[in-house]
């Protein structure tokens, strides 16, 4: 289609969900400035190509730009085949080098024009794009379910400029098509903006049995800096991967995917502790800042929020604006007693056995007898009872009671915590069988801490099960950003692929879980309902058969194999199987029989059976409903009328936040410009970038704006961050002064520290990026002219 005739299409504004297509020639600019002619034929052939193919997939071009174009869909399917078949034209002579991003979105057509959320973060992709291949989005990716002709590889999430949360970002595959090697690309890119690991602090006590305390303090830390909203804390399990390995800096950030580690230490002697800490730029792999602290232990928590303010601020500057809380860290007892066993009940319970709960428990306790209205601990010693029920270590109806009854004290307590409503989202659920009271319980856990992993992963499971994927998948790359290494996020992350009907993606990802972790029951489970819906009976038989005794109670076993015979030729063992399970399904302890039951039911087409056990489930308040009702085995029974009557019970109707409508300017347009001449004033008069201590917080105090809206206006008015905008005056100064014949028997840093340098690494590298030289370079230039 022409351009002309996509411009009449949208005279008017309207909004609807798209696929959006940029592609751009690769080096095209060069070619004009070294052969116009040859280039004029590239750009000919390229728009030859693109309104043949753009005809054919009914798409509408939006735009051409000297090397590029911009266009988009109705259908995510026609997008992707219209890439496919420009790419392959385009091995043909003449060949025309090009990058193509593809990603679905909102947009919003306005005149000849299109723009959006989606429109950026296609853009984004393109750019991220190698030549000949063709980069598309998790979102898109997710429309190709269906389509098992087009093949796609996973790269990785990725943090893009101005798209908030993480993008997976997916190749298309096929001959000809470049596919970068993952790995190798992964390593070619820049770790995420706005992105901090912090690394178990190292026990530098004189006994190693304080090792409780140099954790306890690096998981009070990450959970300080978890508070802060628009910054991306990675959880404890990912960074505490790392413990006791000597692993390069760069790798630990590429792993990782953040761009800045925080690494530190703790000394125990007496009443007294030491915290030392340092930031690092993962990418570069230098220390831009370190600090030290001599504190009394009795004050422990106001060290702790001391520490993690001022890492913040050090952050701030380093990032770009985000808000700091007044405080990040709240005292949770007067008993210094009852915290230290507190954290020696949570270093026992990190271990992740029953005799590390067991341990972790009589810790808990003691904590408890010291301040009984610590609600931490209460909070530990309901996980650490949850876990031995769940295992089979303790009775489990018993023991959810006595872990409900935790959780509420801590609540009484404390309602502020993000795992009082965690738990309590997860009691809702598998207790309760309550959809929307887990839903709003999980929703609060995220509202006061955004980087909370596991609720982000609850709520990708709660979005999921109930068929909003798209929700689905914004909570999962957020839980995979902040906990890439968990094998829980691995594990929801191919149960997520299952779900959304993507059986062999699913399959590779859970195949990689339990190559971990043979013995992980849910990820074996969802394996073979993926074996289940590619019609793989065979292999999903023989791999029940060959499961450890160990793993599979009598009831899943005999469940999975009643599914798999029921659609093989052996209706013998599909009846015999069959009648065993619903033997079982009928004992007193035989819900879990009874879920397997329905899923029979369901996958050949029992309609009535089904929906009765439907009804009789609304009924029992059993969470296997809520897990199964949508599960890709229900599918041969959508199509009734009765399904969608029986989804709303089941299903009822949760508000989704509008972030967008939560984002307002700090200051109003008048108080900024009022403000951003009044710190130009001080910067003229004053030079306060020639202190070499100067941080965000000092220069607020002297320019008599608070600090929140000193680094939001840095950002918006200025577009730098608090680094960014001293040092290049920093910068300007060494210029003048190296410049000055009278300077001539100076060294280059005694310049560097005379222009309010401190550090001769970040002098290099902030020299380098303000001028594209060295300072050895720019001064060998200024002699010569």
């Amino acid at each position: 289609m022409s351009e002309k005739s996509a411009t009449e299409n949208t005279s008017q504004n309207t909004r609807r969900l798209a696929a959006i297509m940029f592609a751009d020639i690769v080096g095209y600019t060069a070619l004009m400035q070294d052969n116009e002619k040859r280039a004029a034929q590239i750009r000919a052939r390229h728009r030859e190509v693109f309104e043949t193919n753009h005809k054919k997939f009914k798409g509408d071009i939006i735009q051409y730009y000297g090397d590029g174009a911009l266009s988009v869909f109705n259908s995510a399917i026609q997008a992707v085949k219209c890439a496919v078949a420009i790419q392959q034209s385009f091995t043909n002579d003449p060949k025309v080098p090009l990058n193509v991003g593809l990603h679905m979105g909102d947009i919003v057509f306005s005149d000849a024009d299109i723009y959006g959320d989606g429109v950026n973060v296609a853009s984004r992709i393109e750019s991220m794009g190698v030549t000949g291949g063709i980069f598309i989005s998790g979102k898109l990716n997710d429309e190709l379910k269906n389509h098992k002709d087009i093949k796609t590889t996973s790269l990785g999430y990725f943090e893009l400029k101005n798209v908030s949360g993480p993008v997976e970002i997916f190749a298309v595959q096929g001959d000809g098509f470049e596919v970068p090697d993952k790995e190798i690309y992964r390593k070619g890119q820049k770790n995420a903006a706005r992105t901090i690991a912090v690394l178990p602090f190292v026990n530098m006590s004189a006994s190693e049995e304080n090792e409780y305390f140099s954790d306890g303090i690096t998981e009070e830390i990450i959970n300080a800096l978890s508070k802060i909203k628009n910054l991306k804390v990675t959880s404890r399990t990912s960074s505490f991967f790392f413990k006791n390995k000597n692993i390069p800096i760069r790798q630990i950030g590429q792993e990782l995917n953040v761009s800045v580690l925080l690494e530190g230490s703790v000394r125990l002697a007496g009443n007294m502790v030491r915290i030392t800490a340092q930031l690092i730029n993962a990418d570069e792999d230098f220390h831009f800042w370190s600090e030290s602290w001599d504190r009394k232990l009795e004050n422990i928590f106001e060290i702790q929020d001391e520490v993690s303010l001022l890492i913040a601020e050090k952050l701030r500057e380093h990032f770009g604006h985000f808000e700091i809380q007044e405080h990040l860290v709240e005292k949770q007892t007067d008993s210094i007693d009852a915290y230290e066993y507190s954290l020696k009940g949570k270093f026992h319970f990190n271990k992740w056995n029953p005799d590390g709960m067991r341990t972790a428990i009589e810790f808990y306790e003691k904590a408890l007898e010291q301040d009984p209205s610590h609600a931490q601990s209460y909070l530990g010693l309901a996980d650490a009872l949850g876990f031995l029920a769940t295992t089979g270590n303790m009775p489990l109806m018993e023991t959810w009671q006595k872990v409900a009854e935790l959780i509420q004290k801590a609540k009484s307590i404390n309602e502020n915590l993000p795992g009082v409503h965690y738990h309590l989202a997860n009691l809702a659920f598998f207790r309760q069988a309550d959809y929307k009271t887990a839903f709003e319980e999980n929703l609060r856990s995220l509202d006061l801490q955004a980087n909370h992993a596991e609720a982000q992963q609850f709520m990708s499971f709660l979005y999921v099960i109930s068929g909003r994927i798209e929700q689905a998948r914004q909570h999962l790359d957020v839980a995979y950003s902040i906990n890439p290494l968990s094998p829980e996020t691995l594990f929801f992350n191919g149960y997520f692929h299952y779900m959304s009907g993507q059986f062999e993606e699913g399959l590779e990802r859970l195949n990689g879980v339990l190559i971990q972790n043979p013995m992980n029951l849910p990820a074996f489970t969802i394996k073979c309902y993926n074996l289940l819906r590619l019609e793989k009976y065979e292999e999903m038989v023989k791999f029940v058969n060959n499961a450890p005794e160990e793993l599979l109670i009598e009831s899943d076993k005999v469940g999975l194999l009643a599914i798999a015979y029921s659609k093989m030729d052996n209706s013998k063992q599909a009846n015999s199987y069959h009648e065993e399970l619903e033997k079982l399904a009928g004992d007193e302890n035989g819900f879990r029989a009874s879920s397997f039951l329905f899923l029979l039911y369901a996958w050949t087409g029992d309609k009535e059976n089904a929906f009765r056990w439907i009804e009789n489930s609304l009924n029992g308040n059993t969470f296997f409903l809520l897990m199964l009702f949508a599960d890709p085995l229900v599918d041969p029974i959508k199509d009734d009328p009765r399904y969608q009557k029986y989804r709303k019970l089941i299903f009822p109707e949760t508000e989704t936040p509008d972030e967008s409508k939560s984002k307002k300017a700090l200051l109003d347009q008048k108080t900024a410009d009022q403000l951003a001449d009044k710190l130009m004033e001080h910067i003229r008069e004053n030079k306060p970038y020639l202190e070499p201590a100067l941080s965000i917080r000092s220069l607020a105090e002297q320019t008599d704006i608070h600090p929140n809206q000193l680094s939001w206006l840095l950002n918006e008015k200025f577009g730098k961050n608090f680094n960014d905008f001293i040092n290049h005056f920093r910068v300007e100064i060494f210029k003048t002064l190296a410049k000055d014949p009278k300077n001539k028997h100076l060294t280059l840093m005694a310049l560097a520290y005379d222009s309010g340098f401190n550090s001769k690494t970040v002098f290099n590298t902030y020299f380098k990026k303000e001028t594209g030289f060295t300072p050895k370079e720019f001064v060998k230039s200024t002699m010569n002219n």
